[in-house]
Protein backbone atom coordinates (compact mmCIF):
# COMPACT_ATOMS: atom_id res chain seq x y z
CA UNK A 1 0.00 0.00 0.00
CA UNK A 2 1.25 3.46 -0.85
CA UNK A 3 1.35 4.77 2.34
CA UNK A 4 1.25 8.49 0.10
CA UNK A 5 -1.19 8.01 -1.67
CA UNK A 6 -4.47 6.40 1.26
CA UNK A 7 -4.83 7.69 4.59
CA UNK A 8 -4.74 5.36 7.44
CA UNK A 9 -8.36 6.13 7.36
CA UNK A 10 -8.75 5.23 4.18
CA UNK A 11 -9.06 8.41 2.14
CA UNK A 12 -7.61 8.40 -1.09
CA UNK A 13 -5.04 12.18 -0.48
CA UNK A 14 -5.33 12.43 -3.89
CA UNK A 15 -8.88 13.34 -3.78
CA UNK A 16 -8.85 14.86 -0.63
CA UNK A 17 -9.56 18.94 -0.99
CA UNK A 18 -7.21 19.64 2.41
CA UNK A 19 -4.48 17.94 0.40
CA UNK A 20 -5.30 19.50 -3.00
CA UNK A 21 -5.64 22.59 -1.67
CA UNK A 22 -1.84 22.23 -0.38
CA UNK A 23 -0.44 20.37 -2.93
CA UNK A 24 -1.79 22.14 -6.44
CA UNK A 25 -3.00 25.70 -5.08
CA UNK A 26 -6.48 23.94 -5.88
CA UNK A 27 -9.26 26.62 -5.95
CA UNK A 28 -12.37 24.19 -6.59
CA UNK A 29 -11.03 22.19 -3.63
CA UNK A 30 -10.49 25.10 -1.98
CA UNK A 31 -13.92 26.36 -2.45
CA UNK A 32 -15.57 22.89 -1.38
CA UNK A 33 -13.70 23.62 2.19
CA UNK A 34 -15.21 27.30 2.63
CA UNK A 35 -18.38 26.07 4.62
CA UNK A 36 -16.05 23.69 7.17
CA UNK A 37 -13.49 26.77 7.81
CA UNK A 38 -16.61 29.34 8.62
CA UNK A 39 -18.08 27.04 11.08
CA UNK A 40 -14.65 26.60 12.26
CA UNK A 41 -14.25 30.19 12.41
CA UNK A 42 -10.81 29.79 10.68
CA UNK A 43 -12.13 32.50 8.07
CA UNK A 44 -14.79 35.22 7.90
CA UNK A 45 -18.03 35.11 6.69
CA UNK A 46 -17.23 37.64 3.67
CA UNK A 47 -13.77 35.22 3.15
CA UNK A 48 -14.04 32.35 0.08
CA UNK A 49 -11.53 29.89 -1.44
CA UNK A 50 -8.74 33.03 -1.39
CA UNK A 51 -8.36 32.41 1.90
CA UNK A 52 -8.55 29.19 2.55
CA UNK A 53 -5.39 28.93 0.14
CA UNK A 54 -3.59 30.97 2.65
CA UNK A 55 -4.06 29.16 5.30
CA UNK A 56 -2.11 26.09 3.46
CA UNK A 57 0.04 23.74 3.87
CA UNK A 58 -3.57 22.12 5.31
CA UNK A 59 -2.24 18.45 4.46
CA UNK A 60 0.77 17.11 2.95
CA UNK A 61 -0.76 13.43 3.66
CA UNK A 62 -1.34 11.83 6.48
CA UNK A 63 2.15 9.83 6.21
CA UNK A 64 4.28 12.89 5.86
CA UNK A 65 6.52 14.72 8.56
CA UNK A 66 3.72 17.65 8.96
CA UNK A 67 1.11 17.81 11.15
CA UNK A 68 -1.93 19.06 10.84
CA UNK A 69 -5.25 18.09 12.48
CA UNK A 70 -7.80 19.68 11.00
CA UNK A 71 -9.58 16.78 9.74
CA UNK A 72 -8.66 14.41 12.36
CA UNK A 73 -6.67 12.00 10.43
CA UNK A 74 -3.61 12.85 12.76
CA UNK A 75 -5.59 10.55 15.17
CA UNK A 76 -6.01 7.60 13.06
CA UNK A 77 -2.25 7.59 11.84
CA UNK A 78 -1.03 7.52 15.48
CA UNK A 79 -2.83 4.76 16.12
CA UNK A 80 -2.33 3.04 13.26
CA UNK A 81 1.38 3.53 14.09
CA UNK A 82 1.31 2.29 17.67
CA UNK A 83 -0.24 -0.39 16.17
CA UNK A 84 2.13 -1.37 13.53
CA UNK A 85 -0.63 -1.36 10.42
CA UNK A 86 -0.66 0.56 7.59
CA UNK A 87 -4.37 1.64 7.70
CA UNK A 88 -7.37 1.46 10.31
CA UNK A 89 -8.76 -1.68 7.75
CA UNK A 90 -6.28 -3.69 9.43
CA UNK A 91 -7.13 -3.43 12.81
CA UNK A 92 -9.62 -6.65 14.46
CA UNK A 93 -11.35 -3.70 16.41
CA UNK A 94 -12.39 -1.76 13.09
CA UNK A 95 -14.52 0.15 12.43
CA UNK A 96 -13.76 1.23 16.04
CA UNK A 97 -15.63 3.90 18.20
CA UNK A 98 -13.04 6.24 17.42
CA UNK A 99 -13.85 5.80 13.66
CA UNK A 100 -17.37 5.33 13.46
CA UNK A 101 -19.71 8.91 12.77
CA UNK A 102 -16.55 10.06 11.60
CA UNK A 103 -18.32 10.48 7.59
CA UNK A 104 -16.59 9.47 5.08
CA UNK A 105 -18.85 6.17 3.71
CA UNK A 106 -16.59 5.84 0.77
CA UNK A 107 -13.11 5.55 3.02
CA UNK A 108 -15.24 3.09 4.85
CA UNK A 109 -16.24 0.95 2.42
CA UNK A 110 -12.73 0.97 0.99
CA UNK A 111 -11.37 -0.54 4.30
CA UNK A 112 -14.04 -2.80 5.20
CA UNK A 113 -13.00 -4.78 1.21
CA UNK A 114 -9.42 -4.55 2.43
CA UNK A 115 -10.18 -5.95 5.52
CA UNK A 116 -12.54 -8.53 3.99
CA UNK A 117 -9.65 -9.28 1.54
CA UNK A 118 -7.18 -10.05 4.50
CA UNK A 119 -9.40 -12.42 6.05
Amino acid sequence: MNKLKMAPCGVDCNECASYKVTMNGDLKAAESLVPWFRERGWIGADEGAAAVVKKAPLCKGCWSDYRWNGCGGTDFRMCCERKKIDHCGECGRFPCEHYNGWGHESAVAKLLSLKRVRE
